[in-house]
């Protein structure tokens, strides 16, 4: 089957009959049938695979240490593949850096019509869920599709930043390209997550000349797509066209691999953010009292008191306190920064 299919199934497909789909355990089997070495290499690495709240899939989570991980790799696996795959490939460099990572199976085992897939608003809550979870914290995690996998990484970059979560930190789009025609894509043009929903995402793309779909996937496709995230708001850090790679190649030579990797700095999104409320706490004890934790929610990242009387939060660089049932801006976060250094 050739890339096009691989990415993007025409829509009439989607009108066809809906293919019996596998419960979460059928599913994991068959992914065992499929290639038990990699199955194997799962359970031999210890990794935590558990089935999705819905049945239908399955996730793998691995971490080198039992503390929360620094970095996470989030992966979605390519056309009629398995979470198995994308963690056998990605396990290695993973383990070198020390980062943790998230394999979503993401197809539910036959089929190829959209709903034989989840869509990126399905899969987005059992990705994010997983993460807190985890307590991972903002700008921890790299993003990394494959194939169809890729296609659906700009849906599921532009969730992650509306929903105010902001894991991601860097999205990683291997051999996959922004279709035009792609629900989610279309929802982002027409400015449903904001005028520029991927300001603060670093991206990253590969492309193999030898892809057999050069506008789709390829080099001329990923160019393009390269221009589409950027024109919504993305860092573009890096195009890795490889002369001698083809729809696959990415992970076939490891200097791609590792090229990639050097472009992910995870980061904690909102540590000036926590450097303000720690002050505001000590500079009004009375009523920012007790310590509370920071949580993300409603687009904000805060900390309540007094029974949620009284909230502080922020919210892109923008400080806000609820109080009375009232939200009120009071500055930015930037504003205080200075103040903090004069008062320690």
């Amino acid at each position: 089957m050739n890339s096009i299919a691989r990415i993007l199934l025409p829509l009439a497909i989607a009108t066809l009959p809906l293919a019996a789909h596998a419960d979460s355990a059928s599913l994991l089997s068959q992914a065992q049938a499929a290639n038990t070495t990699r199955y194997q290499f799962a359970l031999s690495n210890n990794a935590e695979i558990r089935n999705t709240s819905d049945n239908k899939a399955f996730t793998i989570w691995w971490q080198p240490t039992a503390t929360t991980p620094a970095g996470v790799i989030v992966t979605l696996h390519g056309h009629d593949s398995y979470a198995t795959d994308e963690f056998y490939l990605w396990q290695p460099y993973a383990q070198t850096k020390g980062y943790a990572i998230l394999a979503l199976q993401w197809w539910f085992g036959v089929g190829e019509a959209i709903n034989d897939y989840y869509l990126p608003q399905e899969m987005y809550p059992i990705i994010a869920n997983l993460l807190t979870e985890k307590g991972v914290k903002p700008g921890a995690v790299l993003f990394h599709g494959y194939s169809r996998g890729s296609a659906n990484s700009y849906g599921v970059t532009a969730l992650d930043a509306v929903s105010g979560n902001r894991f991601i930190t860097m999205t990683l789009s291997n051999s996959g390209g922004a279709a035009a025609d792609f629900p989610p894509n279309q929802q982002i043009v027409a400015g449903a997550f904001g005028a520029k929903p991927y300001s603060g995402i670093q991206w990253v793309m590969y492309c193999g000349e030898k892809d057999p779909d050069p506008t789709t996937s390829g080099c001329p496709g990923m160019t393009a797509a390269k221009d589409w995230v950027t024109q919504y708001g993305a860092t573009f850090k890096l195009l890795i066209d490889d002369p001698n790679g083809g729809h696959g190649g990415f992970m076939t030579n490891s200097a791609n691999v590792n090229t990639a990797l050097a472009q992910f700095a995870p980061s904690n999104r909102y540590a000036d953010a926590d450097s303000v409320l720690d002050w505001a706490e000590n500079q009004y004890p009375t009523l920012l009292t007790p310590h509370a934790a920071s949580v993300i929610g409603f687009g904000y990242y805060y900390r309540c008191y007094g029974n949620g009387t009284t909230c502080v939060g922020a919210k892109n660089d923008d400080l806000f306190l609820y109080q009375n049932g009232k939200i009120a801006p009071v500055g930015r976060v930037q504003d205080y920064l200075p103040l903090i250094g004069s008062t320690k």
